[in-house]
């Protein structure tokens, strides 16, 4: 009797354990699914932002657009308000993609092929925003210069110009060597939060 009585708690006890550990697990996971989605966060936070100034600086571009009044603005400043459309829905649906990692619903084979899959698409298309904001920032030059002073600086190469451009370059490039910088950070960590779930 006694031996029955000691394997029904042992019985009790082992499935009480394993409860606890199924409860720790999932305590686990949801905690690291919280650091996770916060990482994201930050930026999905500036991105929206940055997108709402991109979307006012693109209508203050097409209420002006008859002020463009030579083929190279008109050409300057519908090139603007492309880039100025296309970038933000990119970038917010390469930060969802993103979000989407859910290390609380999918097994671990799923979680990293998500992330992997979402990371290489982020880190293309900052290269290629990279890219298209250099040019955007070449064009908006000109763009602003005729919205705001209406100066033509195609007609009229304001040697101003000349000593504002290397200024500009350096604030560009200090920019995007933050930006990186952070976003650089948020993947590292990420892979590290990722990292904690397999062991």
């Amino acid at each position: 009797m006694e031996l029955e009585e000691m394997q029904a708690a042992w019985s009790q006890m082992s499935q009480e354990l394993e409860k606890q550990k199924q409860l720790t697990d999932e305590i686990i996971l949801k905690m690291t699914q919280q650091k996770y989605t916060s990482q994201w966060n930050k930026i999905m936070t500036g991105e929206k932002i940055g997108s709402v100034i991109c979307y006012g600086a693109l209508i203050a571009i097409l209420f002006n657009f008859e002020k463009l009044d030579t083929l190279a603005l008109q050409l300057s400043g519908a090139l603007c308000v492309v880039i100025l459309g296309i970038l933000p829905i990119i970038s917010l649906q390469t930060l969802r993609a993103m979000k989407r990692v859910n290390v609380t619903t999918m097994n671990y084979k799923e979680t990293m092929e998500t992330y992997a899959k979402g990371k290489k698409n982020f880190v293309n298309f900052q290269k290629l925003n990279i890219a298209l904001s250099f040019v955007f920032m070449l064009l908006t030059v000109p763009v602003s210069a005729k919205l705001l002073n209406d100066e033509n600086l195609f007609e009229t190469l304001d040697p101003k110009l000349g000593i504002a451009a290397p200024f500009m370059l350096a604030f560009f490039g200090l920019l995007i060597w933050i930006v990186t910088r952070w976003y650089k950070s948020v993947i590292r960590n990420s892979d590290a939060i990722l990292q904690e779930v397999e062991e």
